[in-house]
C-alpha cells in the first residue's frame, strides 16, 4: 500500500462531484456550560425564566428572517430549524429546570441534550434531527452569552470545508463561490448537510470518522461519489478534478418529457 493510499479517508458519498481545494475547518464549537449552574446572583426564577425565553425567541427571529431570504431546500431546512427553535415543549422542559434553580444556559443546554438523545435512540431520520436540536441549542446559548454563535471560517479564497458535522442553518445559507465541497465527520445520507449540498451541487462525503487528521490549509481532493478524501491529490486526482470541472451542466428540468429527437412525451 502506497503512503498515499494509506492517508485516504473514507466516508459515504452523498452529493456527486470531485474537487480539489485546502481544509478550512469550522470554527471550534461552543463550550458547554457547567451542569446545573445555579441562577445568577441576584437574578429570580421569574427573570432568568424571561431571559430564557427572550434569548429562544430572538434564535427563532433570525432564524425565520434567514429562510425568507433563502429559495429551495434551503428555505425549508431555515423554517424547520426555526421551528424547532420555537418549540414550546423544549422551552418548556429548558424552563422546568430554571423553576428548580438552574441558570438559563445550562437549563437550555441540558433540556436540548435530552431531547437530542430522544432522538438518536429512534434511528433513521429522527436521528438526524438530533443535530438540529443542538444547533438549536448552541445558539440559544450563544444568545444568552452575547455571543456570536459558531459559523462557517470567514475565508475569501475557495475551501473545502471540514466539521465535526454542520448546523442546518449554517448549510442552508452556504455560498458554493466559496465553499468548493463539505467533508463531515458525523452526518448521514438523510441529514440536512447531504439534502442541501445535492441542492447547491457542492460535493460531499459524510461520516468520514477520520477527517480530524487532515490539517488546516492541507490540500485534498473530495470525490463526492466515491466517498473518499485524498490529502495532498496526485496527477491521477488532478485530471479527474478538471474534467469535473469542463463537464456540461445538466440542463433545468422544466417539466415535459421529449423523446431524442424532441418529441413531446405527456407525463
Amino acid at each position: 500500500m502506497s503512503r498515499q493510499q494509506s492517508q485516504i479517508v473514507h466516508g459515504v458519498g452523498v452529493s456527486a462531484g470531485r474537487v480539489i481545494g485546502p481544509v478550512r475547518r469550522m470554527t471550534a464549537p461552543l463550550a458547554a456550560p457547567p451542569e446545573g449552574a445555579p441562577l445568577p446572583e441576584g437574578s429570580s426564577v421569574e427573570e432568568e425564566t424571561a431571559r430564557l425565553a427572550e434569548a429562544t425567541g430572538r434564535v427563532a427571529q433570525r432564524l425565520k428572517e434567514r429562510a425568507a431570504l433563502a429559495t429551495g431546500d434551503a428555505r425549508a431546512v431555515l423554517k424547520a430549524t426555526a421551528l424547532m427553535a420555537a418549540d414550546k415543549t423544549l422551552l418548556k422542559s429548558a424552563s422546568a429546570l430554571v423553576a428548580s434553580g438552574t441558570r438559563a444556559e445550562s437549563a437550555i443546554w441540558e433540556a436540548a441534550d435530552a431531547v437530542a438523545t430522544q432522538l438518536s435512540a429512534l434511528g433513521g431520520y429522527m436521528a438526524e434531527r438530533a443535530t438540529d436540536v443542538l444547533d438549536v441549542r448552541a445558539r440559544i446559548v450563544a444568545e444568552l452569552r452575547g455571543e456570536p454563535a459558531p459559523g462557517i471560517p470567514d475565508e475569501r479564497q475557495p475551501f473545502v470545508l471540514l466539521a465535526e458535522d454542520l448546523a442546518p442553518a449554517d448549510t442552508a445559507t452556504l455560498d458554493p463561490s466559496r465553499v468548493l465541497a463539505l467533508v463531515t465527520a458525523e452526518g448521514g445520507p438523510q441529514s440536512h448537510t447531504a439534502i442541501i449540498a445535492r441542492s447547491l451541487g457542492l460535493p460531499a462525503v459524510v461520516a468520514a470518522r477520520d477527517s480530524q487528521r487532515l490539517a488546516e490549509g492541507q490540500e485534498v481532493f473530495v470525490d463526492g461519489v466515491s466517498g473518499q478524501v485524498i490529502p495532498d491529490p496526485g496527477q491521477a486526482q488532478r485530471q479527474l478534478s478538471e474534467a469535473y470541472a469542463r463537464r456540461e451542466p445538466l440542463p433545468a428540468f422544466d417539466g415535459a418529457g421529449r423523446l431524442g429527437d424532441g418529441t413531446a412525451v405527456a407525463l
